[in-house]
């Protein structure tokens, strides 16, 4: 019992207390992707935990998206421009995840994708890495491998 109350009483000092360590945003020093920059907070934490929802539902969205174009150039013998797969899945409303990914633009179409190349990516691609769309299936790359495979984009 007296364990139980020492460790309310400790929990309760930090949290009146407050947290006295500022994050540190100095680029001298190394930041993770989950940070922001400097050491994690219970801020950080909670963003984190909201990025990763985010780049799982997007993640599950872009295979969906994959299915989708991959169907369609199978039906159709020609790839769906991107102005195509926006209106079909517009009217569809089979996937309200994916047309809200697109609206809100976590995940760009490419406006003429060719068969074997770039068909979609995520927003973050090029500058802290993402997911790519293709024939082959999601692949998750660097700004540098996004750049040098498509350049252009």
């Amino acid at each position: 019992m007296r364990s139980l109350v020492v460790g309310v009483v400790a929990v309760l000092c930090v949290g009146l207390a407050g947290c006295k360590k500022k994050m540190n945003n100095d680029s001298s020093e190394s930041s993770g992707p989950y940070s922001g920059g400097g050491n994690p907070t219970g801020y950080g934490a909670a963003q984190a935990v909201r990025g990763a929802v985010k780049r799982t539902v997007t993640l599950n969205e872009l295979k969906n998206l994959q299915q989708f174009i991959h169907d369609y150039y199978t039906s159709n013998g020609q790839m769906p421009t991107g102005a195509q797969t926006w209106q079909m899945l517009s009217t569809s409303r089979a996937d309200p995840l994916l047309n809200s990914a697109i609206q809100e633009q976590l995940i760009y179409l490419v406006p003429n994708p060719a068969a074997d190349g770039l068909w979609a990516y995520t927003a973050e691609v090029k500058t802290t890495g993402g997911h790519v769309v293709t024939n082959s299936g999601i692949d998750r790359v660097t700004p540098q491998d996004f750049a040098s495979r498509f350049p252009g984009f």
